[in-house]
């Protein structure tokens, strides 16, 4: 299945002290679309992802999000960068369901992410436990990545 995500600018996350939070957005940079955000940081020219999430309307689901204090707070304690907000509108074809296309989006970022080694934090503000796999030995380096990383299931 081939899926299409319109991404926009990252837009920065500001002081929310003024209305009772820790961070704010300029909700009306955000689409009531359908699709994915990212809070994440960044810093000279490299990014780290700290929370993926899906939403029938971004703006409605960032505002929520921004008062999810376990998630907020995992964004604020961050190492040093700017807070930043991703957005992507998906965009679909026809016979595309919009929750199971939004649901896999949301997880190949994930695990996207953690195969970057990105401090990723989900599932109602707890992080994502994963598995490390480190590869070594004489196998060609073009063919396995020295580090790749899986999220486990619950139990594992």
């Amino acid at each position: 299945m081939k899926l299409n995500i319109d991404w926009s600018r990252p837009i920065p996350l500001r002081d929310g002290r003024s209305e009772n939070l820790i961070y704010t957005v300029d909700l009306e940079r955000l689409p009531g679309a359908p699709g994915v955000y990212v809070f994440g940081r960044r810093f000279g020219s490299g990014f780290e992802a700290l929370y993926v999430g899906k939403a029938n309307n971004i703006r409605n689901r960032v505002k929520s999000q921004l008062r999810n204090l376990k998630l907020i707070l995992h964004v604020e304690n961050a190492k040093a960068g700017r807070r930043v907000l991703l957005t992507g509108c998906f965009v679909s074809k026809p016979g595309q369901q919009k929750a199971k296309c939004l649901g896999i989006l949301e997880r190949a970022l994930m695990r996207h992410f953690l195969s970057e080694g990105h401090d990723l934090v989900n599932v109602q503000g707890t992080r994502l436990r994963r598995h490390e796999i480190a590869s070594a030995g004489k196998h060609p380096k073009k063919f396995f990545p020295k580090l790749m990383y899986l999220e486990r299931a619950r139990g594992e």
